[in-house]
């Protein structure tokens, strides 16, 4: 799981991976290692993996936070998020922009409905739960990071309905 979290962000960021090993004194091969899940990075690696992507280090390693990323087709113009930094510890519903329909489509796991922990210049990072669409089915609470490229608008829940939900599990840091 880490070495499909290592190909989405370094894609995210545009690098090959000789340019990630050559700022990490490494070989090509061992970027790719780690990529294919032939190993893994050292913790001083890690930490400067998760430095060089933008993120942080637990949510890098974390088998439980799961990693969005936009289509490489999308436009990567500047985005003003200064109205998603102010949304941090809210209850919304993202909207995705349309261009990535089709993979939100192939992705379920991509949520609709997330409390905002979280914004960085790249990403979104957002608790919210997991089902299977069962009413009656034990939900799970998950973390993901989101692409901010991916997000085309969000909702915002009323204060009353935001106290009564759930804060997920590591939602707190």
């Amino acid at each position: 799981m880490v070495g499909d979290k290592l190909v989405k962000l370094r894609k995210k960021q545009g690098m090959s991976q000789q340019q990630v090993a050559s700022v990490l004194g490494v070989t090509r091969q061992t970027v790719s290692n780690w990529e294919c899940g032939q190993g893994a990075p050292a913790l001083d690696k890690a930490g400067e993996l998760a430095r060089l992507y933008g993120v942080s280090l637990d949510d890098l390693v974390a088998d439980a936070v799961a990693v969005m990323t936009a289509d490489s087709v999308v436009d990567a113009e500047p985005r003003d998020l200064h109205v998603l930094k102010l949304l941090e510890g809210r209850r919304c519903r993202i909207c995705y922009r349309r261009s990535d329909m089709v993979d939100i489509m192939k992705s379920s796991s991509l949520p609709d409905k997330a409390r905002v922990l979280g914004v960085t210049d790249d990403w979104m990072r957002v608790g919210h739960d997991l089902g299977t669409g069962n009413p009656w089915s034990k939900k799970e609470a998950a973390i993901s990071l989101i692409d901010v490229n991916l997000v085309d608008s969000v909702l915002v829940w009323p204060i009353d309905d935001d106290a009564a939900a759930p804060t997920p599990k590591g939602a707190e840091a």
